[in-house]
């Protein structure tokens, strides 16, 4: 009996603002817009069906790079909220850790990070040529970028007007021999000759003398161009996943295996993962016919998704192919951006905006108080505070932090939007600051969107001249 392997073809990833990531891969990298979708992923439709997450709601938006049959896949949740990556989190840690992006000009993909504010997290190693560098994307994901394709008889082919492709997902698994048993039986993949990374590499993600041992796969199929790196650290040994994680939280979710014809392919990967020891999350695989998909967790707790897309509209609804942005469903489609200039330093202003409790004083934007500290300082990330006005109460959390020049929060629970974000933005201009505080959100009661506009508008243009005032 053959073994079934149907091609590696996607990265999953759970964020937490989804405009935001989208424009860091397609800016900074280069990568291309391709389908989404928001109306199947809300109950009753999403309800335990695919992720068996009750009462799941998120939008999905993917990207393509120059690899066919290839994409990257992100989730913003709506419900259940994304917990943060933790701030110590290495990519020893157990789970979906690293991706690796293949580019065709390395030094113009460096500087174009640059220009949005990323830098490696070392100088690259390897010779001209054949360099290797590490960044972290929005979310925190550890992202390798390749001068040297580890697929070079792929560079040539697909679409050769996009200037990255995607090429590897790195695993971090408590027991080697077991994960490769599955990724061979279950996906039939076979382990290749060639490593991925030496121990040298290892600096580049910050566990510089680490000891590990690595293993590289590729798919059986005739249509491959992602590898799978598994790797189990010796020393020092990776965190488990947290015992209250759920695919949801923020980070790479999972990898996807996917026949780009028919559901033929999934049923029998399907059969051979679960002959192999694979539990279906599910009860039934979802069949819509042209697409489908089931989630399945491997015995480690691994999760996996098979799916399919029959050629043509599923493969460009369900992003495979390059589309406008304006052809996928928004999250948030409301925006607001109030600015002022202020004369203080952005650290004077930065100490007054980022004392939570402090707000209650000057605000006008009602009563604040810090409900749960951050965890490196009081105010900072992971904090949340709790603003009680008269049309409510709200909880907010601090997402990101960067004393004296701004940070970004979320609405956890309590307002009438979904999809809210703020970011508060300090910079110096000669004697001046400018401030801007800019806001996202969708009304959960369609068409009162604009309603909310004017209002938050005026509010925090009110806030902003407050605090004018007060430090002049």
């Amino acid at each position: 009996m053959s073994i079934v392997s149907i091609p590696f073809n996607q990265i999953a990833f759970a964020v937490i603002d989804l405009r935001r990531t989208e424009a860091w891969w397609r800016e900074g990298l280069g990568f291309l817009p391709a389908g989404g979708n928001r109306l199947l992923f809300r109950p009753p439709l999403s309800d335990g069906l695919v992720q068996k997450i009750p009462g799941l709601a998120m939008t999905c938006w993917c990207m393509v790079g120059r690899n066919d049959w290839a994409q990257l896949e992100m989730f913003q949740y709506e419900k259940p909220n994304s917990k943060l990556m933790a701030d110590d989190y290495l990519p020893n840690n157990i789970g979906y850790t690293r991706c690796g992006i293949w580019v065709e000009d390395f030094d113009a993909a460096l500087a174009q990070l640059e220009l949005i504010g990323t830098r490696p997290l070392t100088p690259p190693i390897g010779e001209e040529g054949k360099r290797r560098v590490c960044v972290r994307n929005p979310d925190g994901v550890y992202v390798e970028l390749m001068e040297d394709d580890p697929l070079p008889d792929k560079s040539g082919v697909g679409r050769l007007d996009c200037p990255v492709a995607i090429r590897t997902a790195t695993m971090s698994t408590p027991d080697m021999h077991k994960s490769v048993e599955f990724v061979t039986k279950a996906l039939g993949m076979y382990e290749l000759p060639e490593q991925l990374h030496s121990d040298e590499h290892e600096a580049l993600w910050g566990l510089e003398g680490a000891r590990c041992q690595r293993k590289l796969f590729i798919g059986g199929s005739d249509n491959e161009t992602i590898l799978l790196e598994i790797v189990q650290y010796l020393k020092p040994r990776g965190k488990p996943l947290p015992e209250d994680y759920r695919l949801c939280d923020q980070g790479i979710l999972n990898i996807c295996f996917g026949d780009p014809q028919s559901g033929k392919g999934v049923y029998a990967q399907l059969a051979q993962a679960q002959e192999h020891g694979a539990v279906a999350t599910t009860p039934k695989v979802l069949d819509m016919k042209l697409v489908g998909c089931v989630y399945v967790d491997d015995p480690l707790g691994f999760s996996y998704e098979f799916m399919w897309a029959k050629p043509g509209w599923a493969h460009k609804a369900f992003g495979f192919v390059p589309t406008r942005m304006d052809e996928r469903p928004e999250l948030d489609n409301q925006r607001v951006e109030c600015s002022i200039k202020i004369a203080a330093t952005p650290e004077r202003l930065f100490a007054e905006l980022g004392d939570h409790e402090g707000l209650s004083e000057w605000s006008g934007l009602g009563q604040v108080r810090l409900d749960k500290p951050g965890l490196k300082e009081p105010n900072g990330r992971f904090a949340e505070r709790v603003v009680s006005s008269p049309v409510g109460t709200i909880r907010e959390q601090i997402t990101e932090w960067i004393p004296g020049q701004g940070y970004r929060y979320r609405i956890l629970e309590g307002s009438p939007f979904v999809g809210y974000w703020g970011h508060v933005q300090l910079t110096a201009e000669k004697d001046l600051t400018r401030v801007d505080w800019i806001i996202r959100y969708r009304s959960k009661v369609p068409g009162l969107g604009g309603v909310f506009h004017k209002v938050i508008e005026g509010k925090f243009n009110a806030a902003l001249q407050a605090l004018k005032e007060r430090v002049e």
